[in-house]
């Protein structure tokens, strides 16, 4: 059954044996093992069901529809953006569908340093094998990258670097340039047409439109959710209340500990908002003049290069170099310069290849309750500013190897590379606030899993520690930054708090 905040009667109130709060990957698998496993199941998500249809391929439309804060949202500092979703299936419906599973060497660490033995690689397995069957997961044919990869692809062989093509969540995939804007055709696998179906066809309530605004708790138990009924404009046209037995926060690793932390929950740990982990990225783009790359047809993101990851390859540098495609306005915004500059570049725009850094960074951050929001505290460690230039330098590497004339860089001051002597320019160009472009889409770790409240903000089960059946399920539960997207991870590390929940309550 689903529900809309639009038009339900208000106020609302209802009894579950679980709330699930949120529909990303996190709290649609809950939701999904709760409902099969015979639980009267609730999935509450602030944002609206937008079906394929509704997804019309206009830039501003979907980011107003699709993302927090219309895809505007930045660090406190606005240091760096902030990109995650706002609708049913989460950031599941706007990533572009990578799909790697937890690196065996990171889960090693997670299970000797956090104290995690459900995590060894031989008991996650059968749960990435599950879990990828749902989705489709499928490693990417070579000769089915666009052009704008195969470049990507073509340097990285030139310089006898390590890369491969992604594995991906799609189902009859068109290509058609669209992943971060929503799939009109639903071939991308996404929360939204996998788990969320199959939770809600076992008999779970998805009520939309609805936003949580307290977790209500009493003698150590958590006894109800509250919040707002918004309208089609999302304006507040009423309240809520549902009471439940079991209740699963799964608001992403910002919005998890901005509701628990306002709600007044109990934290010994003293980690709950901390630990956060961001994957900080800055795009790097070749030039290619007189050649038309088209850089947002066909799929966008096909190729990576390991060479320089820590958790897969062991190198320091801690990166994974990814292929990505943006829609002109999102490119507008990357672009360095001013004036003419910006605008000649604009003009060429068809003739830019474009990757993006994905940093594993080593500083974290903090989530806090704000004013009316959630307050990000980041920002970009000199440690991590010092790895963040050297994977610049070896992606501008591989577009010059793949054939570039140039490679242009994130940086407010326009910094054009045309060979790998002029790579020294990195050194000069600056790499604090506001002198380079930096992106965040996986948010990871507010509410770190571990053995010990002196370690962690959950058991490993997902259990808060001062209550006995309040759970987190989401990227929160991330014991460090993955070095890899996220997405199979959050699912799985989901899969685990379901098997506690079903032992535990």
């Amino acid at each position: 059954m689903r529900l809309s905040g639009n038009s339900v009667a208000t106020p609302f109130a209802r009894k579950a044996q679980v709330v699930v709060v949120g529909t990303g990957p996190g709290g649609s698998t809950v939701a999904k093992r709760m409902a099969e496993a015979g639980r009267d199941v609730v999935m509450i998500d602030a944002g609206s069901y937008i079906s394929a249809a509704e997804f019309s391929q206009r830039e501003g439309e979907m980011m107003r529809k699709l993302y927090q804060e219309a895809g505007l949202r930045t660090t406190d500092d606005g240091s760096m953006a902030m990109l995650h979703g706002r609708v049913v299936g989460g950031s599941s419906v706007v990533n572009y569908l990578d799909c790697f599973r937890t690196p065996e060497r990171l889960l090693y660490d997670w299970v000797a340093r956090f104290g995690l033995p459900e995590l060894t690689p031989a008991k996650m397995r059968p749960r990435f094998e599950k879990i990828e069957e749902i989705l489709h997961v499928r490693k990417l044919p070579v000769e089915n990258l666009n052009l704008n990869n195969d470049k990507l692809r073509r340097g990285t062989e030139a310089l006898g670097w390590e890369g491969d093509t992604f594995h991906r969540n799609a189902k009859d995939c068109y290509g058609s340039g669209f992943c971060d804007l929503g799939c009109s055709y639903n071939a991308k696998q996404s929360a939204a047409i996998t788990f969320v179906p199959l939770a809600t066809t076992s008999g779970a309530t998805l009520l939309t439109d609805a936003r949580v605004d307290r977790v209500i708790t009493e003698a150590g138990r958590a006894i109800a959710v509250e919040g707002t009924l918004l309208d089609e404009a999302r304006q507040p046209r009423g309240t809520f209340r549902i009471d439940a037995d079991v209740i699963v926060v799964s608001g992403g690793a910002i919005h998890t500990p901005y509701l628990l932390l306002s709600s007044g929950v109990d934290d010994p740990s003293g980690h709950l908002g901390q630990n956060f982990w961001t994957h900080p990225g800055s795009p790097v783009c070749g030039w290619y003049p007189g050649e038309r790359i088209a850089n947002y047809e066909g799929i966008k993101q096909g190729y990576y290069i390991s060479e320089f990851s820590d958790v897969l390859r062991g190198h320091p540098t801690g990166v994974l170099i990814e292929g990505i495609g943006a829609p002109p306005g999102i490119t507008a915004t990357i672009f360095p310069g001013l004036g003419w500059e910006r605008q000649e570049m604009l003009r060429r725009y068809n003739e830019f290849s474009a990757a993006g850094l994905l940093l594993r960074d080593t500083v974290p951050g903090s989530i806090a309750v704000g004013k009316g929001r959630p307050s990000i505290r980041w920002s970009l460690a000199k440690a991590d500013a010092w790895r963040l230039k050297e994977a610049t330098s070896r992606c501008a590497e591989a577009w010059l190897a793949g054939g570039a004339s140039a490679v242009v860089t994130g940086h407010s001051r326009l910094t054009m590379i045309r060979s790998t002597k002029e790579l020294r320019k990195l050194d000069d160009v600056g790499w604090g606030p506001g002198e380079v472009a930096l992106f965040c889409f996986h948010q990871m770790g507010t509410a770190r899993m571990a053995h010990s409240p002196a370690v962690g903000a959950v058991s490993p089960t997902g259990r808060m520690w001062a209550y006995q059946n309040l759970y987190v399920a989401d990227g929160s539960l991330f014991p460090t930054a993955s070095g890899v997207n996220p997405q199979l991870t959050i699912y799985a590390l989901s899969d685990v708090v379901a098997d506690g929940i079903l032992a535990e309550t």
